[in-house]
């Protein structure tokens, strides 16, 4: 998958508590009104496409096709392992192992 580089967009240690850090509920229930820090494409998170911004006119799909995504990966595997290597431009993950899920919904 491509993504935005957002750690760009949400590190400023002004707006995010702990930046550093990858904080899972970050932006969920209070966390929401944080969103309009958080820029994609052209534009901020809360921002609706248009043509005067030339945001990417798929921008919610795109999210909404990530978060099947994830949901089907763990509704597939039990288990998985990765190898972790940082990097100045970002993260490098490559998955080593799976285990099948032992049941599906």
């Amino acid at each position: 998958m491509i993504f935005g580089y957002q750690p760009f967009a949400t590190k400023d240690p002004k707006i995010f508590e702990n930046p550093e850090d990858f904080v899972a509920d970050r932006f969920v229930g209070d966390g929401e009104k944080m969103l309009k820090h958080v820029f994609w494409s052209n534009g901020r998170e809360t921002d609706e496409p248009t043509p005067d911004n030339k945001m990417c006119p798929a921008k919610d799909l795109v999210e909404l096709l990530c978060r099947v995504y994830l949901v089907e990966f763990f509704l597939r595997y039990d288990t998985f392992t990765f190898d972790f290597k940082p990097s100045v431009l970002g993260p490098s993950i490559t998955i080593k192992s799976l285990t099948k899920a032992s049941s599906t919904v």
